[in-house]
């Protein structure tokens, strides 16, 4: 880990540098006398690149680490660090403090915005961006938390893996990567009888999201606990009940309280022994919330088929559009339409799309970011408010975050303003041909891709989908999108030029 700190660090520290660059710069602007975008607008648009912060969290205590260790060893590099600390702050903060900094503010941004928010009217025009900027923020700093907690969490799992002889625990063909069976959630010792041989047998279990892994201690005398693998369960085949409240007789007196662990198949059954009851308490609801994050409540409520997921990169709920937190076992996503949502969104998601996964979308429809007109993942609110100090006839394409609701409906919507006030919203719906998918706004027009719909309608009203409703969308040279792809990619371009000097 101090090694990967060392490495990574010097890249993250000018990421940051060009992230908050950027991020000021903006803020500026957004202060200026008819500013084209709004303060809160600024904070929503550095929602995801303020994710980096979980990185330098994780990094944190081993830089920290490493710079008193270079310093206690190296007299010359200790004094220049001092003779800095001097010229910069008069010795008030050392560098470790200075380190830390950072860290503190992005943890705060929220609070600055909730300030803003109560001394902010809610009839103002800014009131609900600011109150949306303050949710993002929010979610960050829980975003940041999280990365942080399961980073040193990642330490802990690789030294139980490291402390257990012979690990070879068969799953999607890599046996010794106890990272794919989740967090640690509890380990002790306790006694195990298998039914089928009645022998009780003295062991240390580690539970972890997916595993009940038995180990036996191994007597050496370096310190450190060792242990030799015996067995494992996949907590997924298993129901845990609470055994009979008679004292288990035999040698060992001390285990006396029980737990059956069963299959769910009812072919084999293995009882537990634990030495109090809230140690028995404790076992039990560990397996218990186990099970339960294995086959989720929320899943009797839909056709989705959810399994519990670890993703790569930052991924955001399709229900409330909030980030998926963490580095491990972040939320669930569907095995069918591969939609990504939380424990708790997961009765809130509709039916399974699983008709459409067979039918790919048109090659066309899939380069949709390249149209200037297209404004990526966008809610109603967001869209509106985009669009309010447009001219009349302004459009742009969004992905819903809520997504679909029927197997018709697509995750596109169209927003257009309609009249000075009036911003009008439309699901853009589709319909099975047998041998491709057709797109539309009503039944009386379909279209290949999306992407023909949108260029139809640029040059012919709206009028044969909607009564008493005549415009047609403006030509692509009016739209928002052309100013919002600009800043994205802006950003990006001079945010990657930065990083590839390393």
């Amino acid at each position: 880990k101090l090694k990967f700190c060392l490495l990574f660090y010097p890249k993250l520290l000018q990421e940051l540098s060009d992230i908050h660059t950027s991020f000021l710069d903006k803020l500026r602007e957004s202060l200026i006398p008819n500013a084209k975008k709004k303060m809160a607008l600024v904070f929503l648009e550095f929602r995801e690149p303020f994710l980096i912060y979980g990185e330098y969290c994780s990094c944190l205590l081993g830089a920290i680490d490493f710079l008193a260790d270079v310093c206690k060893k190296n007299q010359i590099v200790d004094q220049l660090v001092q003779k800095c600390e001097r010229d910069y702050n008069v010795g008030k903060l050392q560098l470790r403090d200075i380190l830390s900094v950072p860290m503190q503010r992005i943890l705060k941004y929220h609070l600055l915005l909730d300030k803003l928010v109560k001394e902010t009217s809610p009839q103002h025009e800014d009131y609900r961006s600011l109150e949306r900027a303050k949710e993002a923020m929010i979610d960050v700093s829980q975003y940041i938390n999280e990365v942080k907690r399961d980073s040193d969490h990642l330490v802990i799992i690789q030294k139980v893996k490291d402390s257990i002889f012979d690990l070879h625990l068969l799953q999607n063909g890599n046996g010794c990567d106890l990272l794919q069976f989740g967090r640690l959630l509890l380990d002790g010792e306790l006694n195990i009888k298998a039914h089928e041989d009645q022998k009780v047998k003295l062991r240390y279990a580690f539970v972890f999201d997916k595993i009940l892994i038995m180990v036996k201690a191994l007597h050496i005398k370096t310190g450190d606990m060792q242990y030799t693998y015996r067995d494992s369960h996949n907590l997924a085949d298993y129901r845990v009940e609470q055994g009979p409240s008679r004292r288990l007789l035999g040698r060992d007196t001390r285990f006396k309280y029980q737990l059956l662990l069963a299959r769910k198949s009812g072919k084999t059954a293995f009882t537990l022994y634990l030495k109090t009851e809230p140690e028995r308490d404790k076992w039990r609801k560990a397996l218990t919330e186990a099970m339960e994050s294995l086959e989720p409540f929320g899943c009797r409520s839909t056709d989705h088929k959810m399994e519990i997921f670890t993703f790569d990169q930052p991924t955001t709920c399709r229900h409330c559009c909030k980030f998926l937190k963490g580095r491990i076992h972040q939320g669930y996503r569907c095995k069918v339409c591969q939609i990504s949502v939380h424990k708790g969104c997961i009765s809130s998601t509709g039916r399974c799309q699983q008709n459409l996964v067979s039918v790919p979308p048109p090659v066309c429809d899939r380069q949709l970011s390249a149209f200037n007109w297209f404004a990526d993942n966008m809610d109603r609110e967001t869209a509106a408010h985009r669009l309010e100090n447009r001219r009349i006839g302004t459009y742009l394409l969004r992905v819903r975050p809520q997504g679909p609701s029927t197997a018709h409906e697509t995750m596109y919507a169209l927003s257009l303003k309609t009249d000075d006030h009036v911003i009008k919203h439309m699901k853009i719906n589709q319909e099975n041909s047998g041998e491709s998918l057709l797109y539309c706004l009503s039944s009386r027009r379909h279209f290949k891709t999306i992407v023909e719909l949108v260029s139809y309608y640029e040059r012919n009203d709206l009028g044969e989908n909607f009564a008493g409703f005549w415009m047609p969308i403006p030509p692509i040279y009016t739209l928002w999108g052309i100013c919002f792809l600009f800043e994205k990619n802006h950003y990006r371009n001079s945010h990657s030029s930065s990083s590839n000097s390393f």
